[in-house]
Parts: structure tokens; sequence; C-alpha cells
């Protein structure tokens, strides 16, 4: 199920609101594309993806 968040980001228990954000790192070996989850609840990192590629199919199936 999705929601609508309308920067609305508070949750009152664990697993009921998960935010994603995708972004760059420069290594010594080039950039790196990174996908991951944070849970509001929590405010951790739940999951986390790298990628060497920039794709639509990348952050939408990690």
């Amino acid at each position: 199920m999705t929601r609508e968040v309308n920067r609305d980001f508070n949750a009152q228990s664990p697993n009921q609101l998960w935010v994603s954000d995708f972004t760059y790192v420069s290594t010594w070996q080039g950039m790196v594309h990174v996908a991951f989850v944070v849970g509001v609840f929590s405010r951790r990192i739940v999951g986390r993806c790298v990628s060497t590629s920039m794709t639509a199919v990348f952050v939408l199936d990690h």
C-alpha cells in the first residue's frame, strides 16, 4: 500500500512508513549509485543497494 506523505514524516509504530532516496558517491574506482529505504519510526536505513549504473530498474527492483 502506498500513501501520500505530504511532508508529514511521522510514524506511530514500526513499518508504518518508509521513505527512500537515491544518490551517487564518488569512489577511487568511479561513481556508484546508492538507493536506500529509511524506516520513519526508527529513522534507520532498513534497505540499501549499490550499483554502477543509474537505471529505473535498479531503484525499483531493490
